[in-house]
């Protein structure tokens, strides 16, 4: 098995187990925006702040979905081999940067 391949699987491993993440904190707004454990109490100051906690819940699954979908995205680029090159300029993306942020599509220069 050469360096590349070793690599490649080192990267769809982590790549993976992040997807497995987000997917469960998905899982979790969603399931606490469901109220199914703590219906909405009929106090409305309390509601008010339910209703806020929602709002961050929904944000936060929104920012999930678009996450996981980066993730998606990375790991087609991987089975295409085009992971690791930036899609401006087709350079490279810096290791620490995919080490940061293991989805990026741009390197650092065209990202700013």
């Amino acid at each position: 098995m050469t360096m590349t391949l070793v690599r490649g699987e080192e990267v769809r491993t982590r790549l993976l187990r992040l997807r497995e993440e987000l997917k469960a904190r998905q899982g979790r707004a969603e399931r606490d925006l469901r109220h199914g454990a703590e219906p909405l109490v009929a106090d409305a100051p309390d509601q008010a702040i339910q209703l806020q906690n929602d709002e961050v819940l929904r944000e936060i699954d929104s920012a999930t979905v678009i996450e996981v979908a980066q993730i998606d995205a990375a790991l087609a680029r991987l089975e295409k081999g085009l992971y690791g090159v930036c899609s401006r300029c087709q350079g490279a993306i810096d290791p620490r940067r995919l080490a940061a942020l293991p989805y990026a599509v741009t390197c650092v220069a065209c990202a700013g």
